[in-house]
């Protein structure tokens, strides 16, 4: 999947999605489409977190409590995983000294 998409598109996309469940993933503002003169359209980021959205519901009984804790939690994990790596990138254009004097401070933690 590539590309963005619309409303009815994303519905068809996954086969446990109805209307009024994804209407409600927006009002929790657990999917939050991206504006267009067209309407509103979902990346594909967004059909694989909708799609974990109804595997947690349907599968797990989540509540929509959860669901909203579970996504912010898992915000929080990829906003963290891509800081990271901008630190493990910053580290790894470091020179070979500074690398093993990081390395030591890290290990010795």
């Amino acid at each position: 999947m590539t590309g963005i998409y619309a409303f009815n598109e994303v519905i068809d996309q996954i086969a446990s999605l109805t209307r009024d469940r994804l209407q409600l993933f927006e009002q929790l503002q657990i999917i939050v489409p991206v504006q267009t003169p067209d309407g509103p359209r979902y990346q594909a980021l967004d059909i694989r977190r909708i799609t974990l959205l109804c595997e947690l519901t349907d599968d797990f009984e989540v509540n929509e409590d959860a669901l909203v804790i579970i996504t912010s939690l898992l915000d929080q994990l990829h906003g963290a995983n891509a800081r990271l790596e901008r630190i493990l990138n910053a580290v790894n254009a470091e020179p070979s000294e500074t690398k093993r004097r990081l390395a030591e401070i890290i290990a010795n933690g």
